[in-house]
């Protein structure tokens, strides 16, 4: 029981974030019961493929992790495919981070332009990066900050109904949540830690459950979804806090909440800043250590691109939180769970139900990515 609840609780922690700030203007536009869905359907969907990842990890039995094995098993075309998702996926992230960071500076200093709030929070977002190691308290600080907007937002509402109309369906744009609930689902970084972690103490420990890696062996079904629904139901909170607290809804949520008082604006600012603060810079590493690992570039060069890249993203256009998020969600992390099931198929050899189940992932997430690919161009 202790090792469901750690192993959910870890779950939860590393799903939520900064995709939960897109959630309530998209339950606005869509409608109520298609963002229901689209959390539901998608949370059984990461949740599974999160298992199989799992599985996959057990089967093959190495210290390959995803992009290795899509070399090794899939070949040159998907290990490029998947890195280029994954670096791609990652910046754009950071891209996220800088135009909410904008937005929660704004909170406590009205007065500061776009410019200035977004290079104050890249500034002291960055500053980090130069160490080249991760924190680890940092990561769990920004955990808790989050945890405390959700509650921040909820108790806050003045009333649990929505102060906008918010419709039950809207068939026009019944696509729309697709990339922004992905984004704030998926969490398959964290699978791989998670393993290690259990496979160690596997090791060290009397072998009672001798094979528990293997096929057919421990799998944690009933933690993985129970931490990505737990993640969803929060979420849940915090779309009606916001609904609750506004007849404002912006695509950020953040925005539309200037009539809130200042004691508690400025409170939000803090946390908000402090939970996207924590959660850029193991992104900036991963994307450096991607750099320079997979691809062979030299410190220096990874780290200025890792740095100066997504503010000249989000000044050359970049700027439209919905369409980012969509472009990030809907397209690079669909990529990146195709590549997962294409992995999981291949050293698993699947059959039968299950086989069927996941080629329908496949086809719905490659549908979507096409979808929030035109949505990003047109749109």
């Amino acid at each position: 029981m202790t090792r469901f609840f750690r192993e959910a609780g870890v779950i939860t922690a590393t799903t939520i974030g900064a995709g939960m700030f897109g959630l309530p203007y998209i339950f606005f536009k869509s409608g109520w019961m298609v963002g229901i869905f689209y959390l539901f359907v998608l949370s059984f969907i990461v949740a599974g493929s999160h298992i199989l990842y799992w599985r996959t990890l057990a089967r093959a039995d190495e210290k390959r992790r995803l992009l290795g094995m899509a070399r090794d098993f899939l070949g040159k075309f998907w290990y490029r495919m998947g890195l280029f998702s994954v670096l791609a996926g990652l910046i754009l992230a950071l891209v996220i981070y800088l135009i909410l960071g904008t937005s929660f500076i704004r909170l406590f200093w009205p007065s500061a332009g776009d410019g200035v709030g977004l290079f104050m929070f890249w500034l002291v977002s960055i500053a980090p990066l130069f160490f080249e190691r991760r924190v680890v308290g940092l990561e769990l600080a920004g955990i808790v900050f989050m945890a405390g907007i959700i509650l921040l937002i909820f108790f806050s509402a003045p009333q649990f109904l929505p102060q906008v109309s918010v419709p039950a369906i809207d068939f026009g744009n019944f696509f729309l949540p697709f990339g922004v609930v992905l984004f704030s689902l998926a969490g398959w970084t964290a699978i791989e830690p998670l393993f290690a972690e259990r496979k160690r103490a596997q090791e060290t420990s009397d072998k009672r459950q001798a094979g528990a890696e293997g096929e057919g062996g421990y799998f944690p079904r009933k933690p993985f979804f129970a931490g990505t629904f737990a993640a969803a139901g929060l979420y849940v909170l915090f779309v009606v806090g916001i609904l609750g607290s506004t007849a404002i809804i912006a695509p950020d949520a953040i925005s539309g909440l200037a009539a809130w008082p200042e004691w508690k604006l400025g409170a939000l600012g803090v946390l908000g800043i402090f939970a996207l603060w924590t959660s850029y810079m193991p992104i900036g590493l991963e994307i450096k250590n991607s750099l320079t690992k997979d691809l062979g570039w030299k410190s220096h060069w990874g780290l200025a691109l890792t740095v100066f890249l997504p503010p000249l993203l989000v000044l050359s256009g970049f700027s439209n939180f919905l369409k980012v998020i969509g472009l990030a969600g809907g397209v690079f992390l669909a990529l990146q769970y195709v590549l997962i099931v294409l992995v999981g198929k291949r050293v698993l050899g699947l059959s039968g139900v299950e086989k069927f189940f996941y080629n329908l992932v496949i086809a719905a997430f490659l549908l979507a990515a096409v979808y929030e690919f035109y949505y990003f161009i047109v749109g």
